[in-house]
């Protein structure tokens, strides 16, 4: 479940199936840990920014236009950002976009969960069978 941290939930989730545990188990623990780490990058990331204010006004001048666009497509926009950027990506860069907690990392819970399902989808073989 380590591999969830580091390689994202689709590593282990794919792992942890392959090696033979209950997928029930293995699809929430996944998500748990990919969120708890994309909490934790994020809040690593904020400490980082907040102590060189000339590499944060430099990254807010250049992603002015951005937020225009997570202003028009909000949580849809960060949900379907999950198929571009893996979700720590996401919340790397929502957060750098201005966006507030309580507004991304519902979003990125949904996005986590539409990645897990596919990668779960994948490991039990199911895409297989209906392609």
């Amino acid at each position: 479940m380590i591999l969830c941290v580091i390689l994202e939930c689709g590593a282990g989730i794919i792992y942890g199936i392959g090696i033979g545990y209950d997928p029930i188990l293995v699809f929430p623990a996944a998500i748990a840990l990919n969120f708890v780490s994309i909490i934790i990058v994020t809040v690593l990331f904020e400490k980082v920014l907040n102590r060189s204010s000339t590499v944060k006004s430099w990254i807010e001048r250049r992603l002015a236009r951005g937020r225009k666009v997570i202003d028009k497509y909000g949580y849809f926009g960060i949900l379907m950002g999950v198929f571009v950027l893996s979700p720590i990506q996401l919340a790397i860069v929502g957060r750098l976009l201005g966006l507030q907690p309580n507004k991304l990392y519902p979003a990125l819970l949904g996005g986590t969960f539409i990645v897990a399902t596919a990668f779960l989808g994948i490991a039990l073989g199911i895409f297989k069978i209906l392609l």
